[in-house]
């Protein structure tokens, strides 16, 4: 992921220096849009990358043209994010048996970087390629289904979080950060509009977007007989003859924190554009 990073910052210094150099008029706009696409889960319940679960997605835009090369721009987010061991072929998963669904909504500020120039109203520098490279504020909350109601994994503390000078665990934000990367078009089509297409990776830097990370912890941390057990090893509802959450046993992937992938097919208008001339 850092190589990515390090290859964008590389290529947006090449944009700014083409940019600087520049001997053309430089066009300053604005612009305001919305988008609808989808939302996939990547991470200890989904491993393989499998899109099973993509969900719809929908958001709104804001953008400001530096130049012909480089564009800064906020945007808003919602999409639901689910899995569930129960859909793997991988044999551990399904006998595990755990699951979640959460609600996302994210705050985002990203910079694109034209491969081409790129103007509104041009007919001759009208489309082009770009990647993207930002920071992203999200908001979730992990739920799970048992007999039919839904619980709130992160008030439960399922490996123990809810008794932190035993466990060491302390119960995780419900606010997190990401990094999103990716790769878009765009494409003005008449007047102020524009259209774009975009995919976007997610990395986020919490591995309990799902509510799985790390350790089974002793039952006596989550209450012998509670709802909050119940939901910490659910493999005996997957199949076990045993329950394979002894203290310790692995529940999910620590080393890695988990991730989504955003789709997005928009439209934007352009609400105010100012012409600045270059240097001669």
């Amino acid at each position: 992921m850092f190589k990515q990073v390090l290859f964008l910052i590389s290529v947006l210094l090449i944009s700014i220096g083409l940019s600087t150099n520049t001997q053309k008029a430089l066009a300053q706009t604005q612009e305001v849009g919305l988008w609808i696409g989808s939302g996939t889960y990547f991470g200890d319940i989904n491993p393989d990358f499998s899109f099973r679960n993509t969900r719809p997605a929908f958001g709104g835009i804001y953008r400001y043209t530096v130049n012909d090369y480089i564009t800064l721009r906020a945007g808003i987010g919602a999409t639901r994010l689910e899995h569930a061991d129960s859909t793997s072929r991988n044999p551990y998963q399904q006998l595990r048996n755990l699951s979640f669904r959460t609600n996302v909504f994210e705050l985002t500020g990203q910079i694109d970087l034209h491969f081409k120039r790129f103007e509104i109203k041009s007919k001759k520098y009208y489309a082009t390629p770009y990647l993207t490279l930002g920071l992203s504020a999200f908001m979730f909350n992990p739920k799970a289904q048992y007999q039919g109601e839904w619980y709130d994994l992160r008030e439960l503390g399922t490996e123990g979080q809810q008794n932190t000078d035993v466990s060491g665990r302390t119960p995780y934000k419900k606010v997190q950060a990401a990094i999103p990367i990716g790769i878009g078009y765009k494409q003005w089509m008449r007047g102020s509009w524009s259209f774009y297409a975009e995919l976007a990776y997610r990395q986020t830097l919490t591995d309990y977007l799902d509510d799985v990370s790390k350790t089974y912890v002793d039952t006596y941390l989550l209450g012998d007989g509670t709802i909050t057990e119940a939901l910490a090893d659910r493999s005996i509802e997957g199949g076990a003859t045993v329950a394979v959450g002894d203290p310790g046993q692995q529940r999910g992937d620590r080393v890695a924190n988990d991730a989504y992938l955003m789709f997005q097919i928009g439209i934007t208008y352009a609400i105010f554009n100012n012409k600045c001339v270059g240097p001669k």
